[in-house]
């Protein structure tokens, strides 16, 4: 399992997508890839998470019960500067534009630009 740098603590990943498929195909890459996922299908799911137990969070954009825009902001608003990146198979224009104000946006279902996104995301800051 991946740690944070030198605390034992294995990072957790918020995966919030509506698709069983999607969830279970990059729930299962970021697992050997060392990461703990915490997977969520809606948007009231994914705010029951504790965001203070999160590395970062992946969130489709399009969900039935809500925009991914709109979850990742209430969880900003409980950690400020949570890492976020979305993921979307065909959103509109306005709802990737709305998503980008809190981070990147990718295409499914291409997890690898996703992983490598992460991987610079959860880099410790450089020491002087």
């Amino acid at each position: 399992m991946l740690a944070a740098a030198g605390t034992g603590f294995v990072l957790t990943v918020l995966l919030v997508d509506d698709s069983p498929v999607v969830r279970r195909v990059l729930a299962q890459r970021l697992v050997a890839e060392g990461f703990a996922v915490t997977a969520a299908p809606s948007a009231e799911a994914a705010q029951s998470v504790d965001p203070s137990t999160l590395a970062c969070a992946v969130i489709d954009i399009d969900l039935p019960d809500g925009s991914g825009s709109e979850v990742a902001a209430n969880l900003r608003r409980q950690r400020p500067g949570l890492p976020v990146a979305f993921f979307s198979a065909g959103a509109s224009a306005e709802a990737i534009e709305d998503a980008r104000a809190h981070g990147p946006v990718f295409a499914k279902p291409d997890v690898d630009v996703v992983m490598a996104w992460m991987t610079a995301a959860l880099q410790p800051p450089p020491t002087k």
